[in-house]
């Protein structure tokens, strides 16, 4: 038996394959946010601390500037090609621009040369993982059975949130078990090493994997969409919006809560680096678990039904939390706060995959869902933190964050509503009576 049709037997094969390279992505990003002050330092030399952290959120930023574009060239190519070759193109790339960070050379070696290679890296990093996560999304919900689709999906947002932790573990080992002029001169390249280690595992396992059932069933029935892009703003303009209100809330709160908060709560606040470091890989692992539950609990009681409180939640409880930690900043604050953030988050990112891709059909999913996933993640998620600092420096504020977090979860809450509503009305049409 060939290694794919044991994965076809198999599904969790591939829903491993799917996750080893979202896995990847979370390592690199959380590793790239960690590090952002030796980075800062090494490859953005400037004339104060803020500026080389916000040229080095910069170089964060980049890798999200060229997503839109590459979001949608894998989009096509997974809806034109297949899941399965989108996916191992992705990992070769995620790799290798995990590798040139590894290795780059820092600006008192090759002066501007250092600072052009890690953008440079950053955007190979961008451009590969644009097409991570609507093809994984494609794939984990169109292999799954009926009944389990929404907690299949939901098992990537579990890896990136697992890898949060772990990629922040990995920082704590680094900085107990050598001095800190070591982490500062080569112990940071370790964790950019190991990711690159990946890339290969990762390519190897999707090589072996299944295609997508129901892409493979387009394919045979010769009704593969030839121009996708067209034809997903031709026929589903509505459902394309609600899918970038509820990306709008997602992607922001993501690196708000396990990749800004704890940066936020060392420079601004005066929290220590271990207990921040701590917090995050105690929340980022509750994260993992709840949204695991919460997908489970997607298919029994409906995805959009579960997400639609979840931002409503995340939207109100944004301020209070946010003042709280300001006003009282202290280790037992900062992971109370996360942990309640966290949770939120959780609840709902379990649904959230299979919200998106029941948003549209198998021929024109992966375009639509690359592409707007993408390019509303290149603003809200990649420039988050960068126009958050920004807006702390220029205001003052320290409690800026909060209203950043309450108005991109009103722009999702307001999706997910619409989207219910919409929903039920479809259903009262068709059946007449409320929706179950």
């Amino acid at each position: 038996m060939t290694g794919e049709a044991r994965a076809a037997d198999n599904p969790w094969r591939s829903v491993i394959a799917c996750n080893i390279g979202v896995g990847l992505e979370g390592l690199d990003f959380i590793a790239y946010s960690a590090f952002s002050v030796i980075i800062a330092r090494l490859y953005f030399p400037a004339d104060s601390a803020l500026a080389a952290t916000l040229l080095t959120f910069g170089g964060f930023a980049t890798a999200y500037l060229v997503r839109p574009l590459g979001g949608l060239f894998w989009g096509v190519f997974a809806d034109r090609r297949g899941r399965k070759g989108a996916l191992a193109w992705t990992a070769i790339l995620m790799a290798l621009g995990t590798f040139l960070i590894a290795i780059a050379p820092p600006y008192a070696a090759i002066g501007v040369a250092a600072p052009v290679m890690i953008l440079i890296a950053r955007m190979i990093q961008g451009f590969a993982v644009s097409g991570e996560f609507a093809s994984a999304t494609a794939m984990l919900v169109e292999l799954a059975r009926p009944g389990r689709k929404a907690f299949f999906a939901s098992t990537q947002m579990a890896t990136q949130a697992g890898t949060a932790a772990v990629a922040s573990g990995l920082v704590l080992i680094l900085y107990w078990a050598l001095p800190a002029e070591a982490v500062e001169s080569w112990g940071w390249r370790l964790v950019f090493g190991a990711g690159t280690l990946i890339g290969p595992v990762g390519l190897y396992i999707r090589a072996r994997m299944a295609e997508s059932p129901e892409f493979a069933a387009l394919r045979e029935g010769h009704a593969i969409a030839r121009a996708p892009l067209r034809q997903a703003f031709a026929r589903y303009p509505r459902e394309l919006l609600c899918m970038a209100g509820l990306i709008v809330i997602s992607s922001a709160a993501l690196y708000l809560i396990l990749i800004f908060l704890p940066l936020y709560a060392v420079r601004e606040l005066g929290v220590s680096q271990t207990h921040a470091y701590v917090s995050t890989v105690v929340a980022a692992s509750a994260e993992a678990a709840i949204i695991l539950f919460a997908g489970r609990l997607a298919d029994r009681l409906g995805a959009v039904e579960l997400l639609a409180p979840a931002c409503v939640v995340y939207a109100l409880a944004a301020w209070p939390l946010f003042a709280h930690l300001v006003a009282q900043p202290s280790f037992a604050t900062l992971l109370g706060v996360q942990l309640a953030a966290a949770a939120l988050l959780g609840w709902m990112s379990g649904p959230l995959p299979a919200v998106l891709s029941s948003l549209l059909p198998t021929e024109v999913r992966t375009t639509g869902l690359g592409l707007v996933y993408n390019s509303i993640g290149a603003v809200f998620g990649g420039l988050g933190p960068l126009i958050i600092t920004a807006l702390v420096a220029a205001t003052g504020d320290r409690a800026a964050p909060a209203w950043w977090a309450a108005g991109t979860g009103a722009v999702g809450a307001a999706a997910a509503f619409a989207l219910w509503s919409q929903r039920a009305h479809l259903h009262r049409e068709r059946f007449g009576g409320a929706a179950q």
